[in-house]
């Protein structure tokens, strides 16, 4: 008997934990690397299959240690296993997404004890690894899987150390981040290119029955090629097929796809697993639905085998019924976020602030670091930058509890311009996502929470500057994707909840205000809102609809609807259409919840009827649009 753990790395240094929250809008917290520790061996899977002695490999110390239980195999026969395997697991063959560490040790802790690794484990997070930010990491991931160190070598008894490969091992500094986030920030405009990569197409091979019953186990939609490739002619026919419809058809960057799998016959427990299924032939392919056997194919036809993909992709995962549409006008909205670009009179704006009664210190850090700071006349480090914020975060927050409410719009105005500016966006962002620090930067809260207070105590009688000013401050805070996907993510950490009730309060209420241009300006915060998921889901390589439903469109669609329903001015309407056409389509949850929401709200019926009095043309065509198409 022997002990087996599994030893976790996370490639990503902490900085998925830190930073992925606000540049995908999900948390994860780590880019794991797995190796297996047994017969005081560690094993692994990168430059093909390696082993050094335990904690002593070029990842370092590991951040976790899991125990696996006790394995009956003896290591003559754990040696056989492994040295079936090392044809398959080569450092040509290695995969980022689907043929990994990952898959390699779940197969491994399989065949040794028939456990299994934590579900968390399996799988790098590929939606992470397809964002600006995790391509950007890519390469200094992959360069890790190229390096080895001289006590690293292929597993036996009379193995002879690797060569180093080469390499870098640099962690990513601070002026790449700032790029990557910059670079996340603004989004694609086009699609980016492939880098050159040697991985080969999306597959994982599966040598343990355990690890196969695994995956059936946790993913809905998976797909099986048992083959033969040595002896089998049809089967390496059919092979680069297969590999092509896993490519455009797996199951990354969270989208809803397959888990493409390949079972060798001659490899590991491939016999185990084919003589379950009763597999008599190669090469078959095998369907799996929620774990249950579905369909099967036999052979290699080439379009037989597409047509039943696209079939069973279908049935596991029917399309979102706008796909099913064609939708023109919906379709033409620009989803490029509205910016309030205005630059203001700073003399002006400081002097009344000055004659408000404001802390004549502050406002000396205001005219000698924080103004030239947003008129780029000085560009601090990024240590120095920090530090300027923090003092003025600190200077915000009295503030905003000294001065009388009416006289605090400069002081909104000038945070207006600072989120306008992609650095300091950026930072704000990688605050809120860290707050677990002493000090976080974050005027937003305080700001929104003020006017919110404001806003249901005086109504109507808000004070006109302090309410666009703060609407106009919120349509820079989400043309900004890092914060966007901070601010409006269903998985967002507890502190931002608040700030993102008082956003959509202060939203819906401008919305009904009296003035036009309160309306006008409410207007543009929703269309921020509403195309947040179509932008975030283009920086990430995503479909809008594979990402989480949100609890605040139910009441934005509420307040869009009252809003419409009152709008006289057409330029208005105009945008409030198109805030409500986009925060409805491709929604996830459409059909569960905002249909019958539509429904009861009337909005059919309500639109149309706006419809007849408009006058442009392009403005009456999404109302009849909306009304006719997405509200059935």
């Amino acid at each position: 008997m022997a002990k087996v753990e599994l030893y976790v790395y996370d490639l990503s240094r902490g900085m998925a934990k830190s930073m992925s929250q606000m540049l995908t809008g999900k948390q994860i917290d780590g880019i794991w690397h797995t190796s297996v520790v047994v017969f005081g061996r560690e094993i692994f899977y990168g430059q093909g299959i390696l082993e050094a002695r335990p904690g002593t490999t070029h990842h370092g110390q590991p951040l976790q240690r899991i125990d696996c239980g006790i394995t009956h195999i003896d290591e003559p026969t754990f040696q056989e296993y492994i040295t079936s395997l090392q044809e398959m697991y080569t450092a040509e063959a290695y995969h980022l997404m689907d043929h990994n560490c990952n898959n390699f040790t779940a197969d491994v802790v399989g065949f040794l004890t028939g456990g299994t690794i934590p579900s968390w484990i399996t799988g790098l997070p590929a939606e992470f690894l397809s964002t600006p930010f995790g391509q950007a990491m890519k390469p200094q991931i992959d360069a890790m899987f190229k390096r080895t160190t001289p006590n690293e070598h292929r597993p036996g008894p009379t193995s002879l150390p690797t060569p180093p490969a080469s390499g870098s091992n640099t962690p990513l500094s601070n002026s790449l981040l700032n790029s990557i986030a910059a670079q996340a920030t603004a989004g694609p405009s086009t699609p980016a290119p492939t880098p050159p990569n040697p991985e080969t197409s999306p597959l994982s091979l599966v040598t343990s029955l355990t690890n196969f019953t695994s995956t059936l186990q946790q993913h809905p939609a998976v797909i099986v090629n048992f083959t033969n490739t040595p002896t089998c002619p049809p089967c390496r026919m059919i092979k680069p097929v297969y590999e092509a419809i896993a490519g455009e058809h797996a199951a990354t960057y969270g989208a809803k796809g397959a888990r493409f799998l390949e079972v060798e016959l001659s490899v590991g427990e491939g016999q185990t697993i084919a003589g379950k299924y009763g597999i008599r032939a190669t090469p078959t392919f095998l369907f799996f639905k929620h774990g249950k056997k579905v369909d099967e194919m036999k052979g290699a036809t080439k379009r037989e085998l597409e047509i039943k993909v696209e079939e069973f992709l279908e049935s596991v995962w029917p399309r979102h019924p706008h796909r099913k549409i064609y939708l023109s006008a919906i379709e033409a909205i620009p989803t490029a976020p509205i910016s309030s670009t205005t630059i203001p009179n700073y003399s002006a704006l400081l002097g009344k602030l000055e004659s408000f009664g404001a802390d004549p210190s502050a406002m000396q850090r205001l005219r000698s670091q924080v103004v030239p700071i947003l008129e780029d006349k000085l560009q601090p480090s990024d240590q120095a930058l920090r530090e300027i914020l923090r003092s003025w975060n600190e200077d915000t927050v009295k503030m905003l509890s000294t001065l009388k409410s009416v006289d605090t719009f400069p002081v909104i105005d000038l945070w207006r311009v600072a989120v306008s500016k992609q650095s300091i966006a950026t930072l704000l962002a990688f605050e809120l996502a860290n707050n677990s620090t002493e000090i976080v930067i974050n005027p937003l809260s305080p700001i929104l929470s003020l006017v919110s207070k404001v806003l249901k105590e005086q109504g109507t009688q808000t004070p006109k500057p302090l309410l666009l000013t703060t609407l106009r401050l919120l349509t820079n805070v989400l043309a900004s994707l890092p914060l966007s996907n901070l601010i409006l993510s269903s998985s967002s950490p507890e502190p931002i909840v608040s700030l993102q009730s008082d956003l959509m309060s202060i939203t819906v209420e401008s919305l009904l205000h009296a003035e036009t241009t309160v309306r006008s300006a409410g207007a543009g915060v929703a269309i921020n809102i509403a195309s947040w998921r179509l932008r975030a889901a283009k920086a990430t390589s995503t479909q809008p609809e594979d990402r989480a439903e949100e609890g605040w469109e139910v009441e934005l669609v509420s307040g869009l609807m009252e809003s419409i329903s009152r709008e006289t001015d057409e330029d208005t309407i105009h945008r409030l259409l198109a805030a409500l056409a986009l925060t409805l389509y491709l929604a996830p949850g459409y059909t569960e919840t905002l249909q019958p929401l539509v429904e009861v709200l009337g909005v059919k019926d309500a639109i149309e009827s706006k419809a007849k009095g408009l006058k442009k043309k392009e403005v009456k065509k999404l109302a009849e649009e909306v009304a006719s198409k997405l509200c059935v």
